[in-house]
Parts: structure tokens; sequence; C-alpha cells
């Protein structure tokens, strides 16, 4: 059994907690920038704030459901949010987009873990991750949730036995976590006394 498939959930309602928060920050000061004419208008919160919460309940939901051994009904949980009206990059913004990557990742990686239930093809599973993706993923600003999503795309490459399309998704997952680690380090060197 994945023992990072069953532990990584449980930090999802802190991760969606602290995004949530960031966002609606940063919508805050945008909303402020704009009425001050300096920027266009933001995305309007009520888009994020619903979509987080809606998410953060059926990732509680999907959690006690993966800790029951419910594989099945946990993707079919999943499957269900691919359904989902999802806002479009300018209606929601990175973020809207960032939380879609966030729960076609999950959804791919139980799928990747649980082959036997509710089997599909490798490419139905490369159907569903470029679904995730979108078509401007590469647009959208670097975050944990399209680096995922992008290097699960890389193992269903690699089923497919297409060895470059999977290098290719490999690097520019890795190119995306240098960058976050990169924009880590910094933030620490600058608190640093």
């Amino acid at each position: 059994m994945n023992t990072q498939a069953l532990t990584r959930p449980r930090r999802m309602p802190a991760v969606i907690t602290l995004l949530v928060g960031l966002v609606l920050g940063g919508v805050l000061m945008l909303v402020g920038l704009a009425k001050a004419g300096r920027l266009a208008a933001p995305p309007p919160p009520e888009i994020l704030v619903s979509l987080a919460q809606t998410l953060d309940v059926e990732h509680q939901r999907i959690d006690l459901l993966v800790d029951q051994g419910k594989y099945a009904e946990a993707i079919a949980a999943l499957e269900d949010l691919r359904s989902l009206n999802w806002p479009t990059r300018a209606q929601a913004g990175d973020a809207g987009i960032n939380l879609r990557h966030d729960i076609y990742g999950r959804l791919l990686r139980l799928r990747l873990d649980h082959p036997k239930i509710d089997p599909q093809t490798p490419e139905q599973l490369l159907t569903t991750a470029n679904e995730g993706l979108g078509n401007d993923y590469d647009e959208v600003s670097t975050n944990a949730f399209t680096a995922r999503l992008v290097a699960i795309s890389g193992e269903i490459h690699e089923l497919r036995k297409d060895d470059d399309a999977a290098l290719t998704a490999y690097e520019q997952a890795l190119d995306m976590n240098r960058t976050l680690l990169n924009r880590a380090l910094a933030e620490v060197s600058e608190g640093a006394p």
C-alpha cells in the first residue's frame, strides 16, 4: 500500500485553508489596487471562496473514505468533482486553476495506486491528466499542485511507453519544484537575522 497516498490527504485541509487565506489576501489587495485605478478588476472572491470551501469539504470526505479503505468511493467522489463547472482562469485567476490541478492530481494518484478499481487505460488516464492541466497550465504561476500533476502525467506517459514525453513532463515538474524551492529558500534567507 502506498503510504504517501494515505498521509498526504491528512494535510490537505491545512493546505486548502492556507491557499484560501492567501487567495483572499491577494484578492483584497488587488481589489484595493483596482479601486485605485492601478489594475483591472480581479476575479470575484465569491467564486474562489465557494470553490475552496467545496473542495475542502470534499477533501475531508475523501480522507475518511481513504482511511476506511474505500478507494472506489474516493475515486468516484473525485470523478464527481471532475464534472464541476470549473471556473476559467479569467473567472478565478491562477488560484482557481491551482485548485483544479490539486483535485485532478489526487484523482490520478489514487487511480495509479489502485489500478484494479474502475480500471482505465493509460490513454484514458492521459486524457484525464490533459483535461486537468488545461491548455494554459504553463502560464499559471508556479505552484506545487501543477508541478505534481505534471509529474503524474510523466508517470502516465511511462505507462504508455512514451519515454520522451515522460522525460519532458518530469523535467517540467522538476523545473517547477526547483523554482518553488528557490523561492522558499530566498524567503527564509530574507527573514534570517
